[in-house]
């Protein structure tokens, strides 16, 4: 298995035209859950602190994807 950490970031209202910032939500891969969750703990609470406004959310989940090899047959 391999477990794959996604983030969406939704705004809560449109940003004013002159107001400029930068989110950075990664998805990865891990290979283990632990490894997965923990990531994710942290990146929640970074995502949360450099949120472009106060209405910003964003969202994370880890699942559980198979991990095929190349040239082997599912």
């Amino acid at each position: 298995m391999i477990w794959v950490y996604v983030v969406v970031m939704a705004m809560g209202s449109a940003p004013a035209k002159e107001d400029k910032f930068i989110v950075h939500a990664t998805n990865l891969a891990f290979l283990t859950e632990e490894s997965c969750q923990e990531w994710r703990e942290y990146d929640m609470l970074r995502l949360y602190n450099t949120r472009p406004n106060e209405n910003a959310k964003a969202v994370s989940q880890c699942f559980s994807l198979p991990l095929f090899k190349q040239g082997t047959k599912s």
